[in-house]
């Protein structure tokens, strides 16, 4: 008779649930690393228009005004970027924290159906020796009558 874990639903369910943290938190990273891309892509064009101001010497009034004007939006979408980064980052470490939590309960679990499987394993040995003995006693006895 073959060992039969009965809670293996359970444990299959529980692996579901894990990959499926382990989806989420490949979900959040990927959108963390977007953000990231996106906040450095507006540092990077944040220099040039900086340096523009910084020499702005030859520059009439409206142009200054313009450079201005959108060198403080770019400050303002950099400021954004970080503050979505940052929650970002949280959500990812509560994906992580709860990809930890699924993976020990799953694990949990799969030591248990171990443990069952091991003591499964020395109970049919246990059977299958005193079975042998039986059979060995009867030969014994016939042999011996």
């Amino acid at each position: 008779m073959p060992f039969k874990f009965r809670l293996e639903k359970v444990l299959e369910y529980r692996r579901q649930l894990e990959e499926q943290a382990m989806q989420d938190l490949a979900a959040a990273r990927s959108g963390r690393d977007a953000e990231k891309a996106r906040m450095d892509e507006l540092k990077a064009e944040l220099v040039p228009v900086q340096a523009k101001m910084c020499g702005s010497a030859g520059m009439d009034g409206a142009e200054r005004w313009l450079t201005g004007t959108y060198l403080q939006a770019l400050r303002q979408d950099v400021e954004s970027s970080a503050q979505l980064l940052l929650k970002l980052d949280e959500e990812v470490a509560l994906c992580q924290n709860k990809l930890v939590a699924k993976a020990q309960e799953r694990e949990l679990l799969d030591k248990l159906k171990s443990r069952q499987a091991g003591r499964f394993a020395e109970e049919e040995k246990l059977r299958e020796q005193h079975e042998n003995d039986e059979a060995a006693t009867i030969r014994y006895k016939t042999a011996v009558v």
